[in-house]
């Protein structure tokens, strides 16, 4: 049996595609701020605690954690 191809998206095309979703992206390349350009959705969610989830399965290779959409006023980010 076949596994599925990996689809290489651009950061564009992932925003378009998975608008206001929460995604787990291996990413293929990054800018110099360290932003992904592009890289292949790994898993999607509406609730980012369900990706959390999903981090050890991906230890083993590099991944970026990212929210698609517009970020609420009132929402804070704690790094």
């Amino acid at each position: 049996m076949n596994s599925p191809r990996p689809e290489f998206l651009t950061i564009e095309q992932i925003k378009q595609r998975y608008r206001d979703e929460w995604l787990l992206i291996g990413y293929t390349d990054l800018d110099d701020n360290l932003n992904v350009l592009s890289g292949e959705v790994l898993a999607h969610a509406q609730n980012a605690n369900d990706l959390y989830k999903l981090l050890p399965q991906y230890s083993d290779r590099p991944v970026a954690f990212e929210y698609v959409g517009e970020i609420p006023p009132d929402f804070a980010f704690m790094l």
